[in-house]
């Protein structure tokens, strides 16, 4: 698993857009709006990726990445994220844009 963490306009998206038409995966949004957005922030960056997914149709995919995990569970679930962990093991990889 790959942690992705920027501050905002760091290009957390941009790189998870390449991530997403590299791996073939599509992302997990909040709403179909989200998808939307997404769908022409990949086309302007020239990105060809697979039609990003909601809570609604996740089931159509066997895996994916998720945008913005604490805006995700804090609109998916209505309720506001107070802290979040993450196991941090061999499989998981992290990129701080902020230290590029």
């Amino acid at each position: 698993m790959k942690i992705i963490l920027g501050n905002p306009g760091s290009g957390k998206t941009k790189e998870l857009l390449a991530l997403s038409a590299e791996k073939n995966v599509p992302i997990l949004c909040e709403s179909a709006a989200r998808v939307e957005r997404l769908l022409v922030k990949a086309q302007g960056y020239g990105y060809n990726i697979p039609t990003p997914v909601t809570l609604e149709n996740v089931q159509t995919a066997s895996e994916v990445i998720v945008d913005d995990i604490e805006r995700f569970f804090s609109q998916a679930l209505n309720v506001k994220l107070n802290a979040l962990s993450v196991n941090r093991d061999k499989s998981v990889d992290i990129c701080d844009l902020d230290k590029k």
